[in-house]
């Protein structure tokens, strides 16, 4: 194995660096779309709970910041949902679901790929160990 100068040392470890960056910022990115998963599955049992319902439903509703207003739903005939873009359009129970589960299925991919380059920098990283590894047992 040729030998590694003290100069490739230091660039090994400013790569070694970076890719840990790159792989926390993966991290965070990663916790963001799971977070993302969850809101989607609440809002799908959500809706499968008030489906099953007859009649008006009394509830609490979240405002945001831990603050909640009673409140009473009519009827769940209509849903709005977010469609992307800041857009939000009517949806029934149903439509509401499937567009949640297809959003859900997407995100899984998007975890999916995450995971994918995770898994390279963390060879990347190891590579590198080892190659500082080999040089310092000489």
């Amino acid at each position: 194995m040729s030998e590694v100068s003290e100069q490739d040392v230091r660039n090994l470890a400013v790569q070694h660096r970076e890719l840990q960056n790159q792989a926390e910022s993966l991290q965070q990115q990663m916790g963001m779309v799971q977070m993302s998963i969850e809101d989607c599955t609440r809002a799908i049992g959500t809706l499968e709970e008030l489906e099953a319902v007859s009649g008006s439903i009394n509830t609490m509703l979240p405002l945001g910041g831990g603050a909640f207003v009673h409140a009473n739903v009519a009827n769940v005939e209509k849903v709005v949902v977010s469609v992307g873009a800041g857009i939000s359009v009517e949806k029934s129970p149903a439509e509401a679901k499937e567009l949640l589960n297809q959003r859900k299925e997407e995100l899984s991919k998007v975890v999916e790929r995450l995971n994918g380059s995770i898994a390279q920098i963390g060879q990347r990283i190891q590579s590198i160990e080892s190659m500082v590894g080999g040089r310092s047992s000489q």
